[in-house]
């Protein structure tokens, strides 16, 4: 049994971001959101967990990763755990992390990065010791770690998603310093970019006071190795390259499709939108979520395809929408931090997917801890 902790919600923190959710964007000229020829909205396959602290429960998930083979991984925010399933949410195995895991990637060799988000002292009695990356091998050992509270290189505030790249670049959205980091594989400090403005390469520019996600929350590499970020307070998607050279922007926070609008009505103030999950499919298209409850996919220049869902509890609704990943098979997965499961869709037309035959591929749950 892990240890448990009520999470205590709160709609103010020291750097205007809401911990949870972060708590782990294509001209900048654009104004609008071109169009693309718009498809059938991905269809809802199955949906798996529940709040709580068992095996295949969660309490506020909120990353997820594919496993080389095809395995999911999600990280367990107040469970302060790693959970990994087949691709038909059947519970595999499981390891105990620090608090507050929230952004989860997964290199070539199969180790597993997770960000670590530091709350602040007031929110629990002890001091803060977390705002670090930390790397496990495939059976959850830990390998190494880095990072500590503080502005400095190497130091974070609320790191959030992480991305890697083929090379072994690791990307890091220090979400309260409105940054980017980027890392080897062993930790060592490579570079940074971002502040917190409104022009392009900055983040989280919002007068709000009490604003949620000040800064980059979510990664994705494309192929080229092109690197975007998601920033919910002033609702866009921002396109790097690789050495964090601003390419392109889009998106802000109206309410139609093709933009991130929407507020989250879980809190009294309606102070909570844009997006915040993103990844990228074989074809090279976007999948973006909205905290408001829609997940929508896009060009890479920012044209417009398709979408679902809205806020709410049934299947193909969202309450708080975090993490995404698609696996090699093209199937679609959602963290569902606020309704505590993950959703599974498949965005291929049907004539597609009933046209590929895919060898199954099973894997026995093991029973004790340990990712393998």
């Amino acid at each position: 049994m892990w240890k448990h902790r009520e999470l205590r919600l709160t709609t103010k923190s020291h750097c205007g971001s809401l911990l949870i959710f972060f708590a782990v964007g294509l001209a900048w000229i654009s104004a609008n959101v071109t169009t693309a020829k718009s498809g059938e909205p991905p269809r809802f396959v199955l949906e798996w967990g529940k709040r709580g602290a068992e095996t295949g429960e969660f309490d506020f998930p909120i990353g997820i990763a594919v496993g080389r083979n095809d395995e999911i991984l999600v990280t367990d925010f107040t469970n302060a755990r790693v959970q990994k399933f087949s691709s038909d949410g059947l519970f595999l195995a499981s390891f105990s992390v620090s608090l507050f895991p929230g952004g989860i990637a997964v290199d070539q060799e199969g180790n597993i990065f997770v960000s670590h988000a530091g709350i602040p002292p007031s929110r629990y009695d002890e001091p803060r010791q977390r705002d670090k990356i930390a790397v496990y091998s495939s059976q959850g050992e830990l390998l190494r770690e880095w990072g500590k509270y503080g502005t400095g290189d190497g130091e974070f505030d609320s790191p959030g998603g992480i991305a890697i790249s083929r090379d072994g670049r690791v990307y890091v959205a220090d979400q309260c310093n409105r940054r980017v980091q980027v890392f080897d594989k062993d930790g060592k400090f490579l570079t940074k970019w971002g502040r917190k403005g409104f022009e392009p390469g900055e983040f989280g520019g919002n007068p709000h006071p009490k604003a949620f996600f000040a800064g980059p929350t979510f990664l994705a590499l494309d192929q080229a190795g092109n690197l975007f970020t998601t920033e919910s307070t002033l609702g866009r998607i921002q396109k790097f390259t690789p050495e964090g050279k601003f390419l392109s922007a889009w998106g802000d926070n109206q309410e139609i499709p093709g933009k991130f609008g929407g507020f989250f009505t879980g809190f009294e103030k309606k102070i909570m939108q844009g997006p915040t999950g993103i990844a990228f499919d074989a074809d090279g298209m976007l999948w973006a979520n909205s905290i408001g409850g829609r997940i929508q996919q896009f060009s890479e220049r920012g044209e417009y395809s398709r979408g679902l869902g809205e806020e709410g509890t049934n299947p193909g609704q969202f309450y708080a929408p975090h993490g995404l990943a698609i696996d090699s098979n093209r199937y679609l997965y959602v963290v569902d931090s606020f309704n505590h499961r993950i959703q599974k869709f498949d965005p291929m037309p049907t004539t597609e997917r009933n046209a590929i035959k895919v060898p199954t591929k099973s894997e026995e749950p093991t029973g004790k801890e340990g990712i393998d």
